[in-house]
């Protein structure tokens, strides 16, 4: 009901201005000062151009109801009756309108509102990625490798592994943890899928030189935390993930550090690494690359897909 006045009330003014435009004289040349002075034209104003009598057509495009044509010759004065007349005939539609338009509920979304899951990030946390930027939340670069690689050509039929967002086909919030992106690890459907091994990598700062081997990255020291959280489900449950690490005293891109997890299930689960059972191995003080197997060397199949969420380092866990 309230479209339908705010509709009467904009008509009505369009007219009246159409009105006060209409009795306006043109200029009188000064070559033809002692001639008659020439009113301005009425105009029908379309889309696509004018015509040369007022028009209006009002329709109630929310029902589908009639169509209302009135004319009014703005140079006899008719305007005003034919206001009236219009609003006669809306009042008199109103209802049809009324019972036609399905009810929405006050703040019903028009679409469905992908809502953003609470982040799981605690103060003292060093937040390493949660996936919903590039680079990751410490500028590191984050890739997928062997049996990980995506087939880009075939993104639109075949799950693959990288950031899972809201654009990715098939999209789910079930399999997002925090935020509204997680990532996706899928084995074995990629442009290698031959290949035994697979892994997910990230760069634990900005890189600085691409020349070296391995490449040089800005360290972090994680001295100061006592674990590496981050939260992960597999699509069907079973799902294998081995923790690997690299320090910047490496010589080539072969983790230093392997720490095996336990199987995943259907559900999100907490993973907590403790870094003093893999400071043995890496230097937590000088930390380049962290990242997970998940290829068949570490027992999955080819099509096997995990979900990965928020990876932080904490202290007092």
């Amino acid at each position: 009901m309230r479209s339908v006045k705010s509709l009467l009330a904009i008509l009505t003014v369009c007219v009246f201005f159409i009105a006060g435009c209409s009795v306006v004289e043109e200029p009188v040349s000064s070559d033809l000062s002692k001639e008659r002075k020439t009113a301005a034209v009425p105009e029908k104003v379309y889309a696509g151009g004018t015509e040369g009598t007022a028009e209006k057509e009002v329709i109630d495009a929310k029902a589908g109801v009639k169509s209302l044509s009135v004319k009014a010759d703005v140079i006899s004065g008719s305007v005003e009756e034919a206001a009236q007349e219009v609003a006669a005939e809306i009042e008199e539609t109103a209802g049809e309108t009324e019972a036609a338009a399905p009810d929405v509920a006050e703040g019903m979304p028009l679409e469905p509102v992908r809502q953003e899951k609470k982040s799981v990030v605690k103060e003292g946390d060093l937040l390493v990625a949660d996936f919903e930027g590039w680079p990751n939340n410490i500028g590191g670069e984050i890739g997928v490798y062997g049996s990980l690689e995506p087939d880009w050509d075939e993104m639109a039929t075949t799950p693959y592994s990288w950031v899972y967002e809201p654009v990715t086909p098939g999209y789910d919030t079930v399999n997002v943890h925090s935020g509204r992106q997680s990532f996706r690890l899928v084995n074995g459907l990629g442009i290698k899928s031959d290949v035994s091994w697979g892994s997910f990598a990230m760069d634990m700062g900005p890189t600085l030189d691409v020349t070296t081997m391995p490449k040089k990255v800005e360290s972090l020291d994680v001295s100061g935390y006592d674990s590496l959280v981050f939260w992960a489900k597999g699509k069907k449950g079973g799902e294998k993930l081995q923790f690997i690490a690299r320090d910047s005293h490496a010589l080539n891109y072969m983790p230093q550090a392997k720490y095996m997890l336990p199987p995943l299930t259907t559900e999100w689960q907490k993973i907590v690494i403790p870094l003093d059972e893999i400071e043995n191995s890496v230097d937590i003080k000088s930390l380049d690359n962290i990242g997970l197997a998940f290829g068949m060397d570490v027992g999955n199949g080819r099509g096997e897909t995990a979900y990965l969420d928020t990876f932080l380092f904490r202290k007092g866990e």
